[in-house]
């Protein structure tokens, strides 16, 4: 019983030292003590309109601040149009009446690839087969080209 007794005595003894009680706000005494602070106070609220604690940004005007930002929208924009273009552009070409395929240009007939697919496909009569396709639709040649000519068809 006496060490219960003695650690009460020591409780108390701590807590009047560190005065651990929180502190009371008295807000009629702070009025009285500062009435110009107080006056301030009540100036502002009213200067701000009811309801709004804060001021809501204008997003717009945020986002278009900076210059980078009205890049990145721009190249965004840009990169949009380029793939509804490049997917919703026009298809394949139609077959003409003579029921010949439009479409896969001499060039495409020639490519490495598509050699390789006719030689397993046939053989060399396949492969034959498709390089004449390509001459045919070549149409026929020009005895000479000038170098005019040549710089308009690779120009495009």
């Amino acid at each position: 019983m006496a060490d219960q007794e003695n650690e009460k005595w020591l409780d108390e003894l701590i807590s009047q030292t560190i005065n651990t009680t929180r502190p009371q706000f008295d807000a009629e005494k702070w009025k009285q003590k500062y009435p110009q602070e107080f006056q301030s106070l009540l100036s502002r609220a009213r200067r701000r309109p009811a309801g709004s604690s804060a001021r809501q940004p204008n997003i717009r005007a945020v986002f278009f601040h900076h210059r980078l930002t009205k890049l990145t929208a721009a190249a965004v924009i840009l990169v949009a149009i380029g793939l509804v273009v490049t997917y919703l552009g026009p298809g394949k070409p139609v077959a003409p009446e003579n029921g010949r395929i439009v479409g896969n240009s001499p060039s495409e007939m020639l490519s490495m690839m598509s050699l390789t697919i006719a030689y397993r496909r046939g053989g060399m009569e396949e492969l034959e087969r498709q390089c004449d396709k390509a001459v045919e639709l070549l149409g026929p040649r020009l005895a000479r080209i000038s170098f005019r000519e040549v710089l308009d068809d690779l120009n495009g």
